[in-house]
């Protein structure tokens, strides 16, 4: 079949078209007169084919003062589209002029040169849609209302006819009163009981309902107010009985109620307003306000039951419909200008049969110009019959590779999921919509995963069967990706969170409230949810005053930031670092607060250590360097005229000196350990022989006894200089820390596998708490850095050693009995 036979004229397009279920029409010309109208929109109209040829108010007079004609005359102008939902429109149908509410599109269509030369018009409504909603909006407001009404009612009923049977048993009995005097009271007892429970119920229903409810004597005075008056007006109960709440009616709506609520008192009768009241959060609330007369079993007047329901949403979106309903009446002024427009179009159309044929090619540009994707396929062989550039673009194919093809020889990629659907779409009839579906496409060549919103609606013939599948779809990869990397994002954030031990918290200036995490409350040692005052009680006694100072100036910095001390129950001291950003209203007041908080004990007891150990390596180093310049001005001054204390000075110098070499050496070690230099020369020697030089050093100074035990002919595979730096290492700590220890064990160990050796002291032991640090980097046991000498880092030197080695090292401590050190070397390298 050629190409020629296969394209439709205008004619047979717009016969096709007019099946659509969308209703649609197009207007031309200057005066943008109606061209084509298909049956959904005439339908939609109330008219027939008469219109064609008319201006939209010469077809429909009763469009005039509307914005309709305005609109169209903006479009026509600008070259723009205008859209709108639930629009509202008055339209005479069937002999009645009535309101109906439509979702439409005026889009201009244009030429390759830019110039407008349509507007396609399409519409749909939408009036019972929107009507519905309304009314099932006022309906679950009425129901609810209904419902709380009828349950106090009930209430009130079952507690008359408790008294109406309580009337009709003292009728029976008044014969019978002298004798039955003691049962009567029991029984009124029991009655009396059983109303104040009613009465218990009542208070306790209304009382836990979210609707505001108020009971008032004959006189107007009212005597009862639940609580949610008092959540939403902030007086207590007792402030309500006493002031009531008519000073926090708005003062334009005040006198009003007054004179309804007066009128329906002096009346006796029920009524409703509507009233604008001051919250305790300083807004005003509209209320829905209806007061029902309490009646008693005589049918006397007892006063007034009131309930008033919150309605202020409702009132926004009606003054939001109010501003949409004015904009649109600015759109119909310009609507009717372009109906002018198209009215001169229409009449030059009509008077050439070859602008026709330009018309058929504006159609079909309309289709390739349209921003979404588009694709027609003929139902019978699913052949392509026209496709524009955006439905190229989104499967990545050429027109010749589509049009005059079977869409799923074209696609192949997409039949295995799609062609039973577009199937099941011919058969039935009915649209298939699909939102951010996944899709593999070979687009150019190349397989890309994508996301599509798109929908194969069927276009039926006269005889009501599918003969044509109208595809529109719109790639949404884009959006669906960024979302996805949002939560990603979102997920990892929260997880770096947790993993660095974060609390967040968020502060209101408003109403002083903290809204805090799991972590936050743990760091300050609460059980959530947790108020400020709670927070500042954890506070340091002398950091009180920091978080209100730091809050002073974040107010004018937009940041807060200080470090404070916790002092918690039970009686640790934890430092902790708060941070936050401020945020602002409209108008520059600060409105809240997210921060975070973090424990940074250990940073400032690291902090703590390093500064310590300045000051003792300053004190360490100053010492025998003061000692050793002495000595070499004494040696200056007698080095012409030797005395007697020259060999004292010399051996003092060497003595001050060789101090000041180990501590240096101990330094340039840590250097080393840090920077993984130390290495080990490991050979096999005799344990015994060194532990004999170290014990007649010992015995040299006077002062303490090394007793060994069980190192006999104990071999050791090891760096020897190293290993007999570590066992001096605690022999030194255990003369230096427990002078009084006079008996200093040795004691070696073959575990087969591991040789263990170990020193022991009976000195006053070390705490607890300090165990775990003992073989950190610059941490001194002693309280105080003058008591004993030494930088701090004589066993994180052996820890290091004996880990290098292969081994594994200890201490065990009990205060007032003494410390143990031990280390472990395997046998075997």
């Amino acid at each position: 079949m050629s190409d020629q036979a296969e394209e439709l004229s205008a004619e047979q397009l717009n016969h096709v078209l007019s099946f659509t279920q969308t209703a649609t029409a197009i207007h031309v010309g200057k005066d943008a007169r109606i061209q084509f109208a298909n049956n959904a929109m005439l339908a939609l109209w109330g008219r027939g084919n008469e219109v064609i040829g008319k201006t939209l108010t010469e077809a429909m007079p009763e469009l005039k003062g509307q914005p309709f004609a305005e609109m169209f005359a903006r479009v026509w102008k600008e070259g723009i589209t205008i859209s709108g939902s639930d629009t509202a429109a008055e339209l005479v149908v069937d002999g009645e002029l009535s309101t109906f509410y439509f979702n439409f599109e005026y889009r201009a269509v244009k030429e390759e040169s830019g110039a407008v030369i349509a507007i396609l018009h399409t519409a749909t409504d939408v009036t019972e849609l929107f009507l519905n909603r309304r009314a099932l909006e006022e309906s679950v407001q009425n129901k609810a209302m209904l419902m709380r009404e009828q349950s106090l009612n009930e209430e009130l009923a079952a507690s008359n006819e408790e008294l109406s049977a309580i009337n009709e048993e003292l009728l029976a009995s008044r014969e019978e009163l002298s004798k039955m005097n003691s049962k009567l009271e029991s029984i009124v007892e029991e009655r009396v009981k059983a109303f104040a429970e009613s009465e218990e119920r009542f208070r306790s229903m209304a009382d836990n309902t979210d609707v505001q409810i108020t009971v008032a004597d004959e006189t107007g005075k009212r005597f009862y107010f639940n609580k949610a008056w008092s959540i939403l007006t902030g007086r207590t109960l007792e402030k309500l009985l006493e002031v009531g709440w008519l000073d926090l009616i708005h003062e334009h709506d005040r006198q009003e109620f007054l004179d309804i609520h007066g009128a329906a008192l002096a009346e006796r009768e029920s009524y409703t307003t509507e009233l604008r009241v001051l919250s305790a959060e300083g807004s005003y609330h509209w209320l829905l306000k209806k007061g029902t007369p309490r009646l008693l079993s005589d049918g006397k007047f007892a006063g007034y039951i009131s309930s008033c329901i919150d309605i202020t949403q409702k009132k926004e979106d009606e003054r939001i419909m109010q501003d949409f309903i004015e904009e649109l009446a600015t759109s119909n002024e310009e609507l009717a200008a372009v109906n002018e427009e198209l009215l001169a179009t229409n009449e030059e159309l009509a008077a050439s049969y070859s602008e026709l044929l330009r018309s058929e090619a504006r159609f079909r540009n309309l289709i390739r110009q349209a921003p979404v994707a588009i694709c027609v396929i003929r139902a019978e062989d699913l052949v392509v019959m026209d496709v524009n550039k955006s439905y190229l673009e989104l499967v990545g194919r050429q027109r010749g590779q589509l049009e005059g093809h079977t869409i799923w020889d074209a696609v192949a990629e997409a039949a295995e999921v799609y062609a039973p659907v577009m199937q099941q779409v011919i058969t039935t009839g009915n649209a298939f919509h699909a939102l951010e579906h996944e899709l593999n496409l070979i687009r150019n060549g190349v397989e890309e995963t994508v996301f599509v919103d798109f929908v194969f609606e069927p276009v039926t013939n006269l005889n009501g069967q599918t003969a044509t599948i109208i595809v529109v779809g719109n790639e949404v990869t884009d959006k669906v990706l960024a979302r996805r990397r949002i939560e990603d994002a979102e997920e990892r954030s929260r997880l770096a969170i947790e993993a660095a031990e974060i609390g967040t918290y968020e502060f209101s200036y408003i109403d002083q409230s903290v809204t805090s995490s799991e972590r936050f409350n743990e760091i300050f040692g609460l059980e959530g949810p947790v108020s400020r005052a709670e927070i500042l009680a954890t506070y340091h006694a002398l950091d009180t005053g920091i978080s209100e100072q730091a809050h002073a100036i974040a107010k004018k910095t937009g940041r807060l930031f200080y470090e404070t001390r916790l002092a918690p129950s039970d009686g640790s001291l934890r430092w902790v670092r708060v941070q936050g950003k401020v945020y602002y209203d409209n108008d520059g007041n600060r409105s809240r607060l997210l921060g975070t908080v973090i424990d940074i004990s250990e940073f400032k007891r690291l902090q703590q250590q390093k500064d310590d150990f300045i000051s003792i390596a300053s004190h360490e180093l100053k010492t025998p360097i003061t000692s050793l310049k002495a000595s070499l001005q004494l040696l200056e001054k007698m080095k012409s005229n030797p005395t007697t204390l020259l060999p004292k000075l010399i051996e003092h110098s060497a003595k001050s000196m060789q101090k000041v070499s180990i501590l240096v050496e101990d330094l340039l070690t840590v250097t080393r350990i840090k920077e993984g230099q130390v290495t080990l020369n490991k050979t096999e020697f005799t344990l015994s022989h060194m532990v004999d030089e170290r014990r007649l050093q010992l015995s040299q100074l006077g002062t303490h006894e090394l007793i060994v035990e069980g190192i006999s002919g104990l071999q050791i595979l090891g760096d020897e200089n190293r290993i007999e730096q570590v066992i001096s290492n605690f022999i030194n700590n255990a003369v230096k820390y427990a002078p009084q220890s006079r008996q200093i064990f040795l004691n070696g160990q073959n575990l087969g596998s591991l040789v263990k050796i170990s020193v022991r002291d009976t000195g006053p032991g070390i705490p607890a708490s300090k165990l775990p640090h003992l073989f950190e980097r610059y941490y001194r046991a002693s309280e105080t850095g003058a008591q004993v000498s030494g930088l701090g880092l004589g066993l994180y030197i052996c820890a290091d050693i004996i880990k290098r080695h292969g081994g594994e090292i200890g201490v065990e401590s009990t205060e007032g009995a003494g410390t143990l050190f031990w280390f472990t070397l395997p046998v075997e390298d």
